[in-house]
This record gives C-alpha cells, structure tokens and sequence, in this order.
C-alpha cells in the first residue's frame, strides 16, 4: 500500500512535468514555426526598394541587423525620391521590438507594445521626400539603446 503522502507528492510531480511539457511545447511552437513563415517574403514589384530588417536573438541582443557591433548609423537604408520601398520586419529574438522609421511610418509597429517575438511585419511606402531619416526602436526594450541610430537615405 502506498501512503497517502507519495500519491500527492506523486500527484504533484505529475503536474509540474506537465506544465513543463506544455511550456517546452509552446517555446518549440515558436522556434520551430507555428503560424507565418517569417523567412519568406513577399516578392515586390521590379524597381522597388526591398530590405530585410532583424531583431536577433545571439546569445545576446544584437539590435537591428546586428547594429550592436557597427558604428552608427546603422542599419543603413539607401533608396531613390520616388521609389517604391519594401521592408521585411521580423522579430527573432525572444522580446518585443519596435519599429519607426521617421516621416515615413511614425506609428510604429503593434502600438505600444511592439513586433511580438516570432512575428514578422511588411512596411511599404514611396520615398517622395529628400533627405536622411531616422529608424529607430519606437517602444522599451532591454537593447533599445542599439535600436536608435538606423538611417533611411533618400536621395536624388
């Protein structure tokens, strides 16, 4: 006969490795792909600008492609007045990320509570204004300080 004790402590051991099973099922569910295929873009008309902007997840936050480790400004985005732009947001780290580019898309990405880790977001617009305009993180984020110096160049 087994006390009454062992059952609950069997009991309890029962649910924690269910609860970690379901835990370690949803981190998979997002590693691994549970809804959008991120890594696939849309394709763009010929002659539009098309750019792919990252939030990594390396061991440590990196920023947007990796700004961390380059001198600002960074990333640098270069288009024409009058071109057609594309930009391929994805979210690959394990935080929220914001995303703004000055001018051109000040509402940012998800409101205030930013690009959700594991999703993905297209930003289209014609450059029909001149000059250097900031992209930045637009929400707090544990790197935000990497995320504030990207730069989108208009030129003629």
């Amino acid at each position: 006969m087994i006390p009454r004790y062992s059952r609950r402590l069997l009991a309890i051991v029962a649910v924690i490795v269910a609860v970690a099973g379901f835990l370690g099922g949803a981190y998979a569910f997002h590693l691994f792909g549970g809804g959008q295929n991120c890594w696939v873009r849309p394709s763009e008309p010929a002659g539009t600008a098309v750019f792919t902007i990252v939030m990594a997840n390396e061991g440590f936050n990196v920023g947007y492609n990796g700004s961390k480790y380059h001198a600002a400004p960074w990333p640098v985005m270069n288009v024409t007045v009058g071109q057609s732009v594309f930009i391929h947001v994805i979210n690959n780290d394990t935080q929220a990320h914001g995303f703004q580019i000055v001018h051109y898309y000040d509402q940012g990405i998800g409101g205030t509570s930013g690009l959700a880790p594991g999703q993905c977001f297209n930003v289209s617009f014609t450059a029909s204004q001149l000059g250097s305009f900031q992209v930045r993180c637009d929400i707090f984020c544990t790197i935000h300080a990497y995320m504030l110096s990207g730069m989108l160049n208009v030129n003629r």
